[in-house]
């Protein structure tokens, strides 16, 4: 079995943050974790060495909410395209990541949720397929942002039982003001899937009643949801202030604004939030005009910032997860120490994944980047394979 060496490191892991030290891979698995460098004979020992220069080993990032790019869409539902996805992610220092849906029709989305699962134990120098995310379709028409809105649906039980049956299934969004949503987040929480309340106008009250019925994540806080007020808090008042939520963040600088990251993070800390990026079809792709759905188009400006549909909303984004992380330092004013979790670990627990990936401890998976001092990622490994240099 192959040995590697990572040495000369700033090691973060959930006990010990920022340390300089090495790390030892066998068997696609993290062996050892030790402080200071090793002595010749370990280098010696290993069939690879690899020397992080003083960079910052991290866990690889979990993206848990993204659409496609290059181009490209989880709804294609094809194999070759969901392979340059995951490609392009690992680019950018994702390990794992959860391919994500347009509200679409019942037969459009089970064809997605079968190619997405088909790629599930695939390795082919891309980032990792952990499942599907289904954004949508049971959402509230009111705030359907760039979901279709003839699409848009109330749950329906046969439904749900065929989406089960065509995958592996991680995460769900839906609106909880519904009755029949709310007991859809029975069933797929009793499944194993995590619930997400997103493109929704839920009151702080019919959050504190999702939470009693396996709702447990914010889809984009601050986006496809109510505003926020004194008297009637809603969904961004329920998020920031009731425990059972973890939030997803957009740190783009486009969708919400640098002050509301720092309100997020002072209201939930560094175990609730999970950066995304929610990017889409042209994410990757030079300022113009592209497709976004059948249905409509997207206009990319602002050298990739700001991803528009014809009447003015936003369609997602064409972030990727080192450049989150960077502006979520930069707006919160905090480290690497407290925040490398909320692109890793935080997303990892929340959809299952944590006892294998997401932070760098004995036994688990070699997944890997390093990233310079601008958050640029210079190396991504996948179970101890360089996938990105």
């Amino acid at each position: 079995m192959k040995k590697i060496l990572i040495k000369n490191a700033v090691i973060y892991t959930p006990t010990a943050n920022g340390f300089n030290g090495w790390v030892i891979i066998e068997d696609k698995k993290i062996l050892s974790i030790q402080r200071g460098s090793p002595i010749p004979e370990t280098e010696q020992a290993m069939d690879q060495v690899i020397d992080a220069e003083g960079k910052a080993l991290l866990p690889g990032f979990i993206d848990v909410h993204t659409h496609g790019g290059l181009g490209f869409c989880t709804m294609d539902a094809d194999q070759e395209r969901l392979k340059a996805i995951a490609r392009r992610n690992a680019e950018h220092g994702v390990t794992s990541f959860l391919p994500t849906t347009l509200t679409d029709t019942k037969e459009a989305t089970i064809r997605a949720i079968e190619a997405v699962t088909a790629r599930i134990n695939v390795r082919d120098g891309g980032a990792k397929t952990a499942g599907i995310h289904l954004e949508g379709p049971y959402f509230n028409p009111v705030k359907a942002g760039a979901q279709d809105p003839d699409n848009i649906r109330r749950a329906d039980k046969n439904e749900i039982r065929d989406f089960l049956k065509a995958g592996k299934i991680r995460l769900i969004a839906m609106a909880p003001e519904y009755p029949e949503n709310l007991a859809a987040g029975d069933l797929f929480a009793a499944e194993g899937i995590t619930v997400s309340a997103g493109h929704t106008n839920a009151s702080y009250d019919d959050l504190v009643k999702a939470a009693e019925h396996g709702f447990s994540e914010i889809t984009h806080l601050y986006n496809g949801m109510g505003a926020f007020g004194h008297r009637e808090p809603g969904t961004i008042g329920g998020a920031l202030t009731i425990p059972a939520y973890t939030c997803e963040l957009i740190c783009d600088n486009v969708h919400s604004h640098p002050a509301t990251h720092r309100l997020a993070w002072k209201a939930k800390g560094p175990e609730k939030i999970i950066l995304i990026t929610d990017c889409i079809r042209p994410s990757g792709l030079p300022d113009g005009t592209y497709p976004f759905t059948d249905k409509e188009m997207v206009t990319v400006s602002e050298h990739g910032t700001n991803l528009r549909l014809k009447n003015g909303s936003l369609a997602g984004s064409a972030l990727t997860m080192d450049r989150a992380l960077f502006n979520f330092m930069n707006n919160t004013g905090t480290t690497l120490d407290e925040v490398w979790r909320c692109s890793s670990l935080n997303a990892a627990i929340q959809i299952g994944i944590s006892a294998e990936t997401g932070s760098i401890e004995k036994g688990k998976l070699a997944d890997l980047i390093l990233l310079d001092a601008a958050c640029q990622v210079k190396m991504t490994m996948i179970e101890g394979e360089i996938v990105y240099q």
